[in-house]
């Protein structure tokens, strides 16, 4: 997860930047005032880092199901516990088969080669 937080702060610099100083700037208010800039870092997230663009392809149902969960609930999130767990079982398992596809394949020995 630390890799991928690199690499959105590495790739999405301005919108990650603008985000922050919009939430700075409306600390009350920060989830309707800065949905905007939210949107544009999202957006650059997902196009430039692959790993978050692997997951939300593979786990979309554990994503939408969470964030109903929320919109239905959101004065008990407590409620959504299951649906959150289900998200985060389906990201791991996602983000390990991710990694392991950008592994370079090992490379073929030969049997003549190990004498």
């Amino acid at each position: 997860m630390d890799d991928t937080l690199a690499q959105v702060a590495e790739k999405c610099a301005l919108q990650l930047e603008m985000y922050q100083k919009c939430i700075e700037n409306y600390p009350d208010t920060w989830d309707q005032s800065c949905a905007q800039q939210k949107k544009a870092l999202t957006r650059c997230s997902e196009e430039n880092v692959g790993i978050l663009k692997y997951v939300k392809q593979h786990c979309t149902p554990q994503i939408k199901l969470y964030d109903t969960c929320l919109q239905e609930n959101s004065n008990e999130p407590e409620k959504c516990i299951q649906a959150l767990k289900e998200l985060y079982f389906c990201t791991e398992v996602t983000a390990m088969n991710y990694k392991q596809s950008q592994q370079p394949p090992a490379p073929e020995t030969k049997a003549d080669d190990k004498k």
